[in-house]
């Protein structure tokens, strides 16, 4: 069994897609995922980036919107060698209604496009 690691980076000017690697370990690719949150996020507290690992272990998937424009989403899928990729795990990200939804909400709290409140 491997575990892909992809990273999708949203911003004002571009979508950008990447693939981080394949790993045998699902504790490994969370940690590499992590990485790649932590480089982006640089506000980040220990126990956002532990809660964060937990998140992407148990359920393969997590989103952090920087802003109104500025997005990463990453995603462990599961992988068999050999073999097709099960249904659940071949849609790596999609736009969903709700994510709409919160871009509107998104930039009528944020109108310039400045964080101004932490969680």
């Amino acid at each position: 069994m491997s575990f892909v690691v992809t990273k999708l980076i949203t911003t004002e000017e571009s979508i950008d897609f990447y693939l981080l690697g394949s790993f045998s370990d699902m504790k490994k690719a969370a940690d590499v995922a992590v990485e790649e949150y932590k480089d982006y996020n640089k506000k980040a507290s220990f126990v956002n980036l532990e809660m964060v690992h937990e998140w992407l272990s148990t359920r393969g998937e997590y989103s952090f919107r920087q802003d109104k424009n500025n997005r990463i989403q990453l995603d462990i899928s599961v992988t068999e060698e050999n073999q097709t990729v099960q249904a659940e795990h071949q849609k790596i990200f999609s736009c969903t209604g709700s994510d709409r939804e919160f871009l509107k909400l998104s930039e009528s709290i944020c109108p310039d496009g400045v964080k101004k409140a932490e969680l």
